[in-house]
């Protein structure tokens, strides 16, 4: 499975946006009504699910979904 795909799984599944939809344009706070708590909640599952560290300022409210996954492909995660 792509991180693309795993990521948006994690954002609709774990984290439980799936009232929304989700795709690499998403903004995790514009679009996907992320607010600081959820963001917490979504770097510790991302930090599980491919077993990093995610240094803190790397994923933030401003961010989008492509922005997540671009961070993953930088570090080499699987």
């Amino acid at each position: 499975m792509s991180i693309e795909k795993l990521v948006m799984d994690l954002l609709i599944n774990d984290i439980g946006m799936d009232d929304v939809e989700v795709s690499l344009n998403s903004r995790l706070k514009e679009d996907l009504g992320a607010d600081s708590t959820e963001l917490v909640e979504i770097i510790a599952a991302l930090e599980k699910r491919f077993k990093i560290k995610i240094p803190e300022g790397v994923i933030g409210l401003k961010s989008n979904v492509k922005d997540i996954v671009d961070f993953l492909n930088n570090v080499k995660v699987s």
